[in-house]
């Protein structure tokens, strides 16, 4: 049997920091969590401010930026050093062939089949897909390097199996 689809990718870097984000996004809702932080924290600073409490509305605020510089740059740098850490995926080139029923991955290292029953959601973002299995590992797939045809025939696997 033929596969309809086939895909040769090696992830870079920036695509598995953006996957990172993705998935924190999409799986662990961090957007909410940045928002209810800052939230919480703006409350306390505004109190400590009204009661005169000034020194503590200064810790709260430095606090905040920390934390805030934790969200938006530190987590991208967590990711970039487990990347480069990473030699399962650092270097390594993977084939992908697209079923209509599974997906088959190989590389130097192996080869695995997944059937489409056993994934666990499809994250879409305006550059990539990113196929999960598991709720924090997926594949990773750049839509530029995608034959034509791919981006309709992953809607329609997205929407078959309720992913």
């Amino acid at each position: 049997m033929e596969p309809r689809f086939t895909i040769t990718t090696s992830y870079s870097e920036e695509e598995f920091v953006r996957y990172n984000r993705a998935v924190l996004y999409n799986v662990w809702h961090f957007k909410r969590l940045i928002i209810m932080t800052n939230i919480a924290l703006l409350v306390i600073i505004a109190t400590a401010v009204f009661t005169g409490d000034r020194i503590f509305a200064f810790s709260m605020l430095a606090g905040a930026a920390i934390l805030n510089w934790y969200f938006f740059i530190g987590v991208d740098k967590k990711a970039a050093k487990a990347f480069r850490k990473n030699k399962l995926i650092n270097g390594q080139v993977f084939d992908l062939a697209f079923f209509d029923d599974h997906y088959e991955g190989a590389s130097e290292l192996g080869t695995s089949v997944l059937p489409y029953t056993k994934l666990n959601r499809i994250i879409e973002t305006p550059t990539n897909f990113y196929i999960m299995n598991q709720p924090t590992v997926g594949t990773i797939i750049n839509k530029a390097d995608t034959p034509e045809g791919f981006i309709d025939f992953i809607h329609d696997i997205k929407a078959n199996y309720n992913l």
